[in-house]
């Protein structure tokens, strides 16, 4: 009888009368040549710090908090000295590497890159805030032999003031004010403001504000991805409470590190 021995490096196994085949085995590292870490899950939680770049190039410092449950992400973003906005509210969702993707070893079972994954969030303002899109009189008050100045009160978040042409009305109505044109909608008013009315020589005129619901949407998203230690990525949107730049874009690059 042929006899056979075992190693934990090598398997030899009999050949034919007596002849033996030597087999190495080779034992599969559970580690990755690249960025990812065996045995740990993509989760974003907790505190970040870095800087957003804007398309000027200025780097921006930024802190972050998140909350990663299952995925679903919620936290908020602080930034010092940006051009469109100063921080809000996030909300999205994180996704680890699948398997077979880069860092991942297709021949091992396990998956070494189960540290590295990406997250997609977007940043909405605080608070919903647009410009004015018309004015309603309720009384076009009398005297008036000219029209008077159209004074729209201050936005109540970043943003500018509303302007407008006082229109009177006609025949016996010739000293009253009859309507308002909007010349420049403004930004940033989360409720109408007060309408007041200025010089005409007349009183009494009163005016309310109604927000153009079309101007309202402050929004920029971020696409991140790196591992639970080391995440950059770029953002794009648009926050129009700021500027005329900033409604109609704002966009460029993240960084940021775990504290």
């Amino acid at each position: 009888m042929t006899a056979m021995i075992f190693h934990r490096a090598t398997t030899i196994i009999p050949l034919f009368s007596g002849l033996l085949l030597i087999l190495a085995i080779t034992g599969c590292s559970s580690s990755s040549s690249g960025g990812g870490v065996f045995g740990q899950t993509f989760n974003v939680s907790g505190q970040w710090s870095g800087t957003i770049t804007e398309t000027t190039g200025v780097a921006r410092a930024a802190t972050v908090t998140f909350a990663d449950s299952g995925g679903t992400v919620t936290g908020t973003i602080s930034v010092v000295g940006h051009t469109c906005f100063s921080g809000g509210n996030l909300t999205g969702t994180s996704s680890q590497a699948p398997t077979n993707t880069t860092d991942d070893n297709p021949l091992t079972a396990d998956q070494e890159n189960s540290n590295l994954g990406s997250v997609n969030v977007s940043l909405a303002s605080g608070q919903t805030s647009g410009g004015i899109s018309a004015v309603t009189i309720s009384s076009g008050g009398s005297g008036y032999v000219e029209p008077p100045v159209v004074i729209f009160g201050t936005p109540t978040s970043e943003g500018r003031s509303a302007t407008g042409i006082a229109v009177l009305g006609t025949d016996a109505t010739s000293d009253q004010v009859a309507s308002v044109v909007i010349t420049d909608p403004g930004s940033g008013y989360i409720f109408g403001p007060a309408v007041t009315f200025s010089g005409g020589e007349g009183s009494g005129a009163i005016g309310t504000a109604t927000l153009d619901a079309s101007t309202i949407t402050d929004s920029v998203t971020m696409n991140l991805v790196g591992s639970s230690s080391s995440l950059n990525g770029t953002y794009s949107g648009v926050w129009k409470g700021s500027s005329s730049e900033c409604s109609a874009q704002t966009s460029g690059n993240i960084r940021l590190t775990r504290l």
